[in-house]
């Protein structure tokens, strides 16, 4: 069965022939006319001869993570879980008076008092949070990712080239992590330390149980996790320190350290950095380039397009495949959110998950059909072409410009290399603390 299906109404011309016949209207009003199809891939184009869009049914390839939930957009399960599917209702409480409750946040409320640190930016709230937020963001920017990122994501993307093209083949998921990796080891400042063995060490603390009960029966899971800390602190953290305080540069560890963070603050930090930034990325380029290299139309448009036509695939694979599945919040007060025409009392204290695959297809927000995959989606104002691909409010996913850069440098040279094609598919498993998918053994060869 393929993966992509036609999904607008047609009729044939001839026994090979299928004669097509619609129209849209682009985000940029201009009208467009269906000129053809590659297999079942629409194409659409305007009167400028632009090929505009493209649009086509896909089953997400994530799908079996994916928790099914009944269509109400907001309800209160038996176990008093709230849970909420759609997208005016997510927007609500993520704007409200709600506390991060995901990502091991709430473990960090179970540290002993006396073993307490500063909580890193991800787990903050309130004005200690949007300070933090303030003096970071230029890390982050539009234009630091273009001058200061950019060199160094082209460098990592066209070693993955010579890589590909000596060996004949490769894990794309390593060659991911090995982009991922070298981005963040940048923004963040730790670049004192070889990065594969870096990524390997942070991939091995974030698949590990973080609970940090103490128990007689969790005791050696607790020890094996202190361990791997202490490891990436002595070989990664440590040395970075060390050279920051020397030599200051431009990067997350020496604002810290002008801060006057502790070391155990900064090696949090590290790792929240590395949960949020390395591990996310490395997915999404996985199941972008997945996609891509099961549909060579969608490969071609990819690879043919200007930088803005590549975002526009990207954003709206990103819809389809959320790399975070669920959001968490704990409700601080009473919230009272509007929801299909009625108003719905959360009360203070409840745990709320947020859906985001439903949620970033409702269709009160994308249109119909919000499986179809539609580069050219009219949203109103003030929806991000992932939708809640990156989340809202305050812990609004501040990467995202450096991610959907990295993704298309990397795609951008890969891809383009003649022959490229799956080897082996992936191997799709779950990742706890993202509460999302990931990608593994994905080969690919020349």
């Amino acid at each position: 069965m393929p993966l992509y299906h036609i999904s607008i109404f047609h009729k044939r011309n001839g026994p090979d022939a299928v004669q097509m016949r619609a129209f849209i209207w682009t985000k940029r009003d201009i009208r467009a006319t269906i000129i053809k199809t590659d297999r079942s891939v629409c194409f659409y184009q305007s009167s400028r001869n632009e090929t505009l869009a493209m649009s086509m049914k896909i089953s997400p390839l994530t799908t079996p993570w994916r928790i099914p939930s009944p269509a109400r957009p907001l309800y209160r399960g038996s176990d008093g879980l709230w849970h909420v599917t759609g997208y005016p209702e997510a927007r609500a409480i993520l704007l409200g008076d709600v506390v991060q409750a995901g990502f091991k946040a709430e473990t960090m409320q179970r540290i002993p008092r006396r073993w307490r640190i500063e909580k890193p930016v991800l787990f903050q709230d309130g004005e200690a949070h949007r300070e933090q937020r303030r003096q970071t963001a230029r890390f982050f920017t539009p234009t630091a990712v273009q001058e200061r990122y950019l060199p160094l994501m082209q460098k990592v993307a066209s070693q993955a080239v010579e890589e590909l093209n000596h060996k004949r083949q490769a894990d794309l998921n390593r060659l991911a992590a090995h982009m991922a990796t070298g981005v963040v080891a940048e923004v963040v400042g730790l670049t004192e330390s070889p990065l594969e063995a870096m990524a390997a060490r942070l991939d091995r603390i974030l698949h590990a149980d973080l609970d940090i009960a103490i128990t007689f029966s969790r005791l050696p899971a607790y020890l094996r996790v202190q361990w791997l800390i202490f490891q990436f602190y002595r070989k990664d953290v440590k040395p970075a320190i060390a050279a920051r305080r020397t030599h200051p540069r431009e990067d997350v560890l020496s604002h810290l350290l002008a801060q006057g963070a502790s070391e155990q603050s900064i090696l949090v930090e590290c790792i929240t950095y590395g949960a949020a930034g390395m591990v996310t990325t490395q997915e999404f380029i996985c199941v972008a380039a997945w996609h891509m290299l099961r549909e060579p139309a969608l490969r071609e448009r990819f690879l043919s397009g200007d930088r803005e036509a590549r975002y526009a695939i990207l954003y709206e694979i990103l819809r389809l495949e959320p790399v975070v599945g669920h959001l968490f919040r704990r409700a601080v007060s009473d919230l009272t959110i509007e929801s299909e025409g009625t108003q719905v009392i959360i009360p203070a204290g409840s745990l709320i998950d947020l859906h985001l695959h439903e949620i970033n297809a409702d269709a009160r927000v994308v249109g119909a059909e919000p499986f179809t995959f539609n580069d050219a989606r009219p949203l109103e104002k003030g929806v991000n072409r992932a939708v809640m691909g990156f989340g809202n409010g305050p812990h609004r996913c501040v990467g995202e410009y450096l991610a959907m850069a990295e993704t298309e440098v990397f795609l951008g040279q890969v891809l383009a290399l003649p022959g490229l094609h799956i080897l082996k598919e992936p191997r799709l498993g779950r990742n706890e603390t993202i509460q999302g998918y990931e990608l593994r053994d994905f080969i690919v060869g020349l």
